[in-house]
């Protein structure tokens, strides 16, 4: 294997970050990653478990001298979120990342980096490989969860009875210096219906959307950057107003948790039509770039001349289109106690044509259950009103409530504290964090999160900063000792 970051500090953790990257590991393809961390294991001697999930469970034994002492669990995802350039080649399923290092910035050429969360993984492998006698510890234990970014699959699954700790560190965290203090909940709806195909009659064209940001859709939904997804919806709904059309194929995005960056749209438009479909949409694409000129200021909408064999009955067109241009999108409630923090936003981040049905998948996230219930029921309806037929909901995933006597929290402050002299930032968080899962399943378990400077998570500009990964790394050991004295 060819390592670029050698003689960058901390050596083992980069050392194991650049190994898991090799491994193709994004959402739902995780057992090969799931079992180079168990064969790690299992090389050095320590108790390891891994269920159906691909979840690994592992377990190091403490400092000679501390072994008395409560466990304390260290929990990591493995899995990715799978984004690349419209035009790389980059197989996720076979292809192992291409580390691109520009100073103290990490990245990966052309796709995401995986720092979210590979940055947590490869700490927890360090630990696992590091001597017991380098820093004092107590019983350690090491949750590797699977299919953290398609629904807390893994976290939802797991079965926690060989679990004893009742201290924790999350690792799926970050930039260095704020510590997370509660999460919101999340859940994911799908609206479909039945392909109809019938043969292509008029004349084919097809737009795209590139150029858009996108970004994560917790930590970017206050951004109001553009989704790709909805200005489909509005580029086509306003096309419905000069000519009639089918759609022939749409995509859009690639993860449900992800605002879409991309989008295209096969149709087929009535004869003599053409040229006032390509007016329209060239003048609402000027709107959109306009209203878009500071959150996306390199969104192009192109349109060109496309063959097809068949296209969607008119009923499925229009239910699709307005489908896309109906169902709400952004942040729909703001925090009034805590400012800029939403309350529940949405997400609609894929759009598919497979071979016997349309889907619109949209994330909820909300620290009201009632709201986000609400919330649901409010897509599902409109949904439903466009023409959508069908409806899938997925599982709520629990909300991480405030503890207000952390003495987990409180330790790290005071040692953040003694470090830096300055004052550890405390951070409500919109994103879902399997934290809620694991609070729900293990009554009273106290947990910290901790995590490096890092940035653009669930795009291609994913970055890490590796200066500050030594940093919380070092912290993170010291923390650890604390929990010792």
């Amino acid at each position: 294997m060819n390592y670029i970051l050698t003689d960058k500090q901390p050596k083992l953790p980069l050392k194991y970050f650049e190994e898991i990257a090799a491994i193709p590991h994004g959402s739902g393809n995780e057992a090969a990653i799931s079992s180079f961390i168990a064969d790690t294991a299992a090389r050095l001697g320590l108790y390891v478990r891994v269920d159906e999930y691909n979840n690994v469970v592992v377990k190091k034994q403490a400092t000679p001298g501390y072994e008395h002492l409560p466990a304390l669990l260290l929990q990591a995802h493995v899995d990715m979120v799978n984004e690349k350039n419209g035009d790389s080649d980059h197989d996720f399923e076979k292809d192992g990342l291409k580390l691109v290092l520009e100073g103290n910035i990490l990245r990966a050429e052309g796709t995401t980096l995986g720092a979210d969360d590979g940055k947590g993984v490869a700490y927890m492998l360090a630990l696992m490989d590091s001597d017991s006698d380098a820093f004092p510890h107590p019983p350690l234990e090491f949750l590797f969860t699977a299919g953290e970014e398609i629904g807390f699959i893994g976290a939802l699954g797991l079965d926690c009875s060989d679990l004893t700790a009742r201290r924790m560190i999350g690792l799926d965290a970050g930039p260095e210096g704020v510590v997370a203090t509660t999460s919101a909940g999340a859940q994911e709806v799908i609206l479909s219906v039945p392909a109809e195909y019938e043969p292509v009659s008029g004349e084919v064209i097809a737009i795209s959307a590139r150029g858009l940001l996108g970004g994560h859709s917790a930590m970017n939904i206050t951004d109001e950057k553009g989704n790709a997804n909805k200005i489909m919806g509005r580029l086509l709904h306003n096309t419905a107003k000069v000519a009639d059309f089918r759609l022939c194929k749409i995509t859009g995005g690639a993860m449900f948790n992800a605002i879409p960056r991309e989008a295209d749209a096969v149709i087929a438009v009535e004869s003599g039509k053409k040229q006032a479909v390509i007016d329209r949409i060239n003048q609402v694409a000027a709107e959109i770039g306009e209203e878009l000129a500071v959150s996306d200021p390199d969104l192009v909408v192109t349109v060109h001349d496309a063959a097809a064999d068949k296209m969607l009955s008119e009923a499925v067109s229009k239910a699709v289109v307005e489908c896309l241009y109906n169902v709400p999108n952004g942040v729909r409630m703001m925090n009034k106690l805590v400012p800029g923090l939403p309350v529940t936003s949405t997400n609609m981040g894929v759009v598919k044509t497979l071979e016997d049905k349309i889907t619109v998948d949209t994330m909820l996230r909300s620290s009201s259950k009632s709201l986000n219930d609400d919330y649901v029921d409010n897509i599902c309806t409109v949904g439903k009103l466009t023409g959508m037929t069908d409806v899938w909901v997925g599982s709520w995933m629990p909300a991480w409530p405030y503890m207000a006597d952390s003495k987990m929290r409180e330790l790290a402050k005071k040692l953040y504290r003694e470090r830096t002299g300055e004052e550890m930032r405390e951070l409500a968080v919109h994103g879902g964090l399997e934290l809620g899962v694991f609070s729900e399943k293990m009554p009273g378990m106290d947990i910290v999160t901790l995590g490096c400077t890092s940035g653009d998570e669930h795009t291609v500009t994913e970055w890490m900063d590796i200066d500050s990964y030594a940093r919380v790394y070092d912290f993170m050991k010291d923390f650890i000792a604390e929990l010792c004295k």
